[in-house]
């Protein structure tokens, strides 16, 4: 009992840092978008070092590097690297740009783009709900680009990188901060060679800028550490409804604290979007229930 209760209590903080990171990036905004995600893989490396020395789990990341290479699964985490860094990279520009709203949209369109990805590379057969859940996303969607004039490629971007994401987890399944330390072990060189040669300078905007920068590093680590004490200690169906905290904290955060505009267009866009996640999330404890029920 008391494991789940830290399980649920560190799923929650996690959610909810995740879901505030958007203010945090806003106070960069006189930050090139590019130079913050370089700042973030560089300060997110010697975060996730001085973790795993005080851990003193190094010699496991170098059994599992030389596992991966072994079992030709390298590519896959190179790929991961890259991935979530494009996923970062969209997410710091689309807030720094007053489109925190949009962002916001992704994660909540995200678990449903995990269902088609589901679908098509690992076959999996879609339910009545999901199909419905799916339809009203497709609506909400269409209906933004109509609103908008153009397909949100941004938003919708956001959430392919991070589903394809979670696909490569799902094949070679890591511990978080191992995950963390290979990922940006990759990207850190590409990032210290775009930061030497940006005109833009860390200290340049003042000790304030320069102390949010290094804060980066310790913002990707802290929840990320925090979540994996929550994978490990609460059930895949508590962590599920946990996981919509983040897009509804970003989504408060854009309207009453970054101010931006939430009018009827949104509303409609959210309402089917918001429907078609209920859908989902019925049809998915119906399932979960139904298999239990089965099991037992």
């Amino acid at each position: 009992m008391e494991n789940k209760r830290l399980g649920i209590i560190s799923g929650l903080s996690a959610y909810l840092l995740w879901g505030m990171l958007g203010v945090f990036w806003e106070l960069l905004s006189v930050v090139p978008a590019m130079d913050t995600l370089a700042y973030r893989i560089v300060w997110s490396l010697v975060t996730i070092s001085v973790v795993l020395t005080f851990q003193k789990s190094w010699k496991e990341v170098w059994h599992v590097i030389i596992e991966l290479i072994q079992n030709h699964k390298m590519g896959l985490i190179i790929l991961s690297a890259f991935l979530i860094s494009i996923n970062w990279f969209l997410y710091i520009d689309m807030v720094t740009h007053e489109q925190a709203t949009e962002a916001s949209l992704s994660y909540y369109i995200m678990p449903l783009m995990n269902v088609v990805v589901a679908v098509i590379f690992l076959h999996e057969k879609l339910s009545r709900s999901k199909i419905v859940a799916l339809i009203l996303v497709i609506i909400g969607v269409v209906i933004l680009t109509i609103q908008t004039g153009s397909l949100p490629l941004n938003t919708l971007l956001m959430a392919a990188t991070f589903c394809f994401y979670g696909l490569i987890k799902k094949q070679v399944p890591l511990p978080a901060t191992i995950s963390l330390t290979l990922e940006t072990l990759f990207v850190a060189p590409i990032a210290l060679v775009y930061l030497f040669l940006s005109p833009h300078v860390m200290i340049q905007n003042g000790p304030k800028i320069t102390i949010l920068l290094i804060m980066s590093g310790i913002l990707t680590v802290i929840p990320l550490l925090l979540f994996a004490v929550a994978n490990k200690n609460t059930d895949f169906i508590t962590l599920s409804f946990i996981q919509y905290l983040n897009p509804t904290i970003q989504l408060l955060m854009a309207i009453f604290v970054l101010h931006e505009a939430f009018n009827w267009h949104k509303v409609i866009v959210f309402a089917f979007i918001w429907t078609g996640i209920l859908v989902f999330i019925i049809g998915s404890l119906n399932s979960y229930y139904k298999l239990k029920k089965t099991a037992s």
